[in-house]
């Protein structure tokens, strides 16, 4: 497997919920190069519309260390969910930033209820994808031309990874760290961050 670094952008949102986000960061932020000095392999940022602080699901409040307009080329798009995922999917330029980098990255995932706002930035028919268990038959409601699984941690579209909610989005990183790194990566960094549920 390939050891090339990679980056990755994190969006984040008021009423965002926190572990859709603070999962793969912890993820991505914990995997390292199994050869050489065993540095890390991918450099991890959140991005937010503006600089302003950004208040989480529950009250807690994150800095974004880059706006849409400064942001920096990244590797891997994650969109977390969250209440605030309603107010995205009606932020046009978002949704159109988003779209824009979609030609320009090698991965787009998403957390939760954030496969609302792929789905908005518009996936090819048949697509599928998953969400968080609760939201399940409004995604396909509101995309009915999107294949929408149940039952799954995360769904493998090629280019598109989604994930159900929550603590899913640690599955969905680590299964990332394996497509992308290998096996022993993503085993040793579920090791590192004490996560039991992953082999």
């Amino acid at each position: 497997m390939e050891t090339r670094k990679r980056s990755v952008a994190i969006l984040i949102f008021d009423d965002v919920e926190l572990l859709d986000f603070a999962g793969p960061f912890e993820v991505f932020s914990s995997a390292r190069d199994m050869h050489g000095d065993h540095g890390r392999i991918m450099d991890v940022f959140a991005i937010a519309e503006t600089a302003a602080p950004i208040r989480c699901r529950n009250g807690l409040v994150v800095q974004p260390e880059h706006t849409l307009e400064t942001c920096p080329p990244f590797d891997i798009l994650v969109v977390p969910g969250g209440a605030g995922t309603i107010a995205v999917v009606q932020r046009p330029n978002v949704i159109d930033w988003i779209r824009q980098r979609t030609t320009e990255i090698e991965l787009l995932t998403s957390v939760c209820t954030g496969s609302f706002v792929l789905a908005k930035v518009g996936l090819p028919a048949g697509t599928p994808v998953t969400t968080y268990w609760e939201s399940i038959a409004q995604l396909r409601a509101a995309y009915p031309e999107l294949e929408v699984r149940e039952d799954s941690r995360w769904v493998d579209a090629g280019p598109i990874i989604t994930g159900a909610g929550v603590s899913a989005g640690i599955d969905m990183a680590l299964y990332i760290l394996s497509k992308l790194y290998g096996a022993d990566v993503a085993r040793t960094t579920a090791i590192g961050i004490e996560y039991d549920y992953w082999n």
